[in-house]
């Protein structure tokens, strides 16, 4: 009887230590899985803020090209930028991207527009009148399609820092 007693003892204890270093192996496990996670999160994060950071230089970089009437190809930084918002960012960043970058794109035109109509004034003066009426029209235009560029700008950049936060 008494070793029956002592060899149920003996398999209750290692019972008890299999089961003990089989729990410590999953709780090792479930850490690193953890551990794991929590780095791609990081990097992830890491990838957007960088993408964002980006989409943000670029766009300032057409905006300073833009009324510095520099020619700027704005196929190329849609190009550019699109693939890499696609991946990184949310549909809501994808969809306002693509808005400021027609915004832009339509500024960009305008401008274009009302300094060709400027030097045709100074070339017409007999069409003086009927070009400034132009002008004027075009300009207020042009006004209005910045302040549209510049408040979607503005609201692409407040999502951007939002879902970065």
């Amino acid at each position: 009887m008494q070793n029956i007693v002592g060899l149920v003892i003996v398999i209750c204890s290692l019972l008890f230590a299999v089961s003990a270093a089989v729990m410590a192996w999953r709780l090792k496990q479930r850490l690193d899985q953890a551990t794991v996670e929590v780095q791609m999160a990081k990097f992830r994060w890491e990838e957007r803020r960088k993408a964002y950071q980006e989409v943000i230089t670029l766009l300032e970089d057409a905006i300073t090209a833009t009324s510095k009437n520099r020619d700027y190809q704005f196929d190329e930084l849609f190009n550019q930028l699109s693939p890499k918002l696609h991946l990184q960012a949310s549909e809501k960043v994808n969809s306002n991207f693509v808005e400021v970058c027609l915004l832009l794109e339509n500024w960009a035109a305008l401008k274009h527009d009302v300094e060709r109509k400027q030097h045709e004034l100074a070339q017409n003066p007999d069409r003086h009148t009927e070009l400034n009426i132009i002008l004027t029209r075009e300009r207020r235009e042009l006004s209005d399609a910045y302040q549209n560029f510049q408040q979607k700008f503005h609201e692409l950049g407040a999502l951007m820092r939002k879902e970065l936060s």
